[in-house]
């Protein structure tokens, strides 16, 4: 078995694990109106800081302004942001410096940004909203 699917499956292992936490989480997550500051200290757009190489860069500044004012104004955009941070931090952690992971993530992220801006989301310097 090669390495990579090795570490997918340790993943899904614990993602399976750790469910009950995780709906527990989104169950006081969706009685609540805002993203608790502690969501915010580790606002790092993971996936897309280790595809691009920086936090502060043109493709991740976009991505940044969709979780705030879009994501972030709905009940299940701010479900999927606690979900993200809760997930992807140990994603990147095993898989992040992998080839086949930052190709892989590139071509969906160029495309999903594409699109972002098309409707108008901005590529400037942008500093995360404070909630």
């Amino acid at each position: 078995m090669k390495h990579h699917q090795m570490l997918y499956q340790k993943l899904c292992k614990k993602i399976i694990n750790n469910r009950e936490q995780i709906l527990n989480e989104l169950r006081s997550f969706s009685n609540s109106s805002t993203i608790n500051s502690t969501s915010n200290a580790n606002s790092g757009c993971y996936i897309a800081t280790a595809v691009y190489g920086s936090y502060d860069c043109p493709e991740v500044w976009t991505l940044r302004r969709y979780r705030d004012y879009t994501l972030a104004e709905t009940w299940y955009g701010k479900a999927f942001i606690k979900i993200y941070y809760a997930i992807s931090p140990t994603i990147v952690r095993w898989l992040g410096n992998t080839e086949w992971f930052n190709r892989f993530w590139k071509v969906k992220l160029d495309h999903i940004i594409s699109v972002l801006q098309e409707k108008g989301i901005e590529s400037t310097p942008y500093q995360d909203k404070k909630w």
